[in-house]
C-alpha cells in the first residue's frame, strides 16, 4: 500500500512530510499540526486511539478525547506515524520545542508502537529521527530531552544509549542544580508541580487522567533491580520525570551504532527487512520477556 493509498493520509487538509525512517518503514510528519482541519483533526484521533488501544492492550479512549478537546493538535510541535511496508500506520509519537531553566528542552510526548512490530527498533528511530531534527540544528549547545514515564524499560534504555551520567533520576549522584530546575518548571507546565518529588523526581498522581489500568500487563525491563523499583515506588497512576543531557557527538555516536548494527547484519539503510535487537533508545528491544505497552511516554492531562 503507498502513502497515498493509506485511508488514514489521503485527502489531509495538510498532508505530512513523509521521510524513510529504518529498514521497511517510513515516517508520516506533521511539523504544523494546528493546520490540521476539524475533520482531519477527528481521522487521525481516531487512529491514535486505535493505536494506542493495541500498544498498550488497554483503553485509552478517555485520555486522547480529554488531550484532543484541550487543544492537543495546536500545541505539540511535531506529530509522527510510523508506517509499516505496508503503508500501514503501526505506531506514533510526538514532541514539544520548549525552554526550562531557560534551557533549550524537548518534551517527548505520548508514543507507542503496535505488538507486530516491536523489537524492531522502531520506537529508537522515531526518537532519533525527531533529536536529529533538533539538535543538530544548534549542534554547539546542549538539549535537554524531557519524558514522563512508568515503563522502567524507557529509563533503562536511555541510560544505556547516553550513559549514566546523561540520565536523572541516578541513584548514583545527586540531581545537578540545572536538571532540579528543569524538572520543576516541566512539572508545572505540565500540570504535576504539587505532585513532584524534587529529589527523586517521582511524580505522583501523574495519570490521574486515567480511569482505568495505563497497561495491560506490568511493564518490565529485564534488569531486577530498577523493575523492583518501579513496581515498589512508582504507584499505578505514578510516573518517572526523566531529563536527559543531549549534545550533538552523543547523538551522532548512537546513529553510527545504529548504522553499524544494521551493516553488521547485512542490512540496507533502507527497505529490506527491519534490524532486531537491542537498541540505544529502544524502550522495548533487550527488555526481556514479555514487555508490556509500547514506548510508555506517556504524558498526562496536560501535553
Amino acid at each position: 500500500m503507498s502513502v497515498q493509498q493509506n485511508s488514514e493520509l489521503r485527502g489531509l487538509s495538510a498532508p505530512p512530510t513523509v521521510r524513510d525512517l529504518c529498514t521497511g518503514y517510513r515516517v508520516a510528519r506533521w511539523d504544523c499540526p494546528g493546520a490540521l482541519s476539524p475533520s482531519c483533526r477527528e481521522r487521525l484521533h481516531r487512529t491514535l486511539r486505535e493505536l494506542a488501544a493495541r500498544a498498550f492492550g488497554a483503553d485509552h479512549s478517555d485520555y486522547w478525547r480529554t488531550r484532543v478537546d484541550t487543544g492537543f493538535f495546536d500545541q505539540i510541535t511535531t506529530l509522527a506515524l510510523i508506517l509499516g511496508p505496508d503503508g500501514a500506520p503501526v505506531g506514533w509519537g510526538g514532541y514539544h520545542r520548549r525552554r526550562f531553566a531557560a534551557r533549550r528542552a524537548l518534551y517527548l510526548d505520548a508514543a507507542g508502537v503496535v505488538p507486530a512490530h516491536r523489537r524492531f527498533g522502531l520506537s529508537a528511530a522515531l526518537t532519533t529521527h525527531f533529536l536529529a531534527r533538533e539538535v543538530f540544528l544548534h549542534p554547539l549547545r546542549r538539549t535537554y530531552v524531557v519524558m514522563r514515564t512508568r515503563h522502567p524499560a524507557v529509563y533503562a534504555a536511555w541510560r544505556k544509549g547516553l550513559g549514566h551520567g546523561h540520565v536523572f533520576p541516578n541513584e548514583r549522584r545527586p540531581l545537578p542544580a540545572r536538571v532540579r530546575r528543569i524538572a520543576q518548571e516541566a512539572a508545572a507546565w505540565l500540570g504535576d508541580g504539587p505532585g513532584l518529588d524534587p529529589d527523586t523526581l517521582l511524580v505522583r498522581d501523574a495519570y490521574r487522567v486515567f480511569d482505568g489500568e495505563i497497561y495491560g500487563t506490568r511493564p518490565r525491563s529485564g534488569h531486577t533491580p530498577l523493575d523492583e523499583y518501579f513496581a515498589q515506588r512508582v504507584g499505578p497512576k505514578d510516573a518517572v520525570l526523566v531529563v536527559a543531557r543531549m549534545s550533538a557527538p552523543a547523538l551522532a555516536r548512537i546513529r553510527a551504532a545504529r548504522a553499524l548494527r544494521a551493516r553488521a547484519q547485512g542490512l540496507p539503510a533502507a527497505g529490506g527487512r527491519p534490524v532486531r535487537g537491542a537498541d540505544p533508545l529502544d524502550p522495548v528491544s533487550g527488555a526481556g520477556p514479555g514487555p508490556a505497552g509500547a514506548a510508555g511516554l506517556m504524558p498526562g492531562v496536560r501535553p
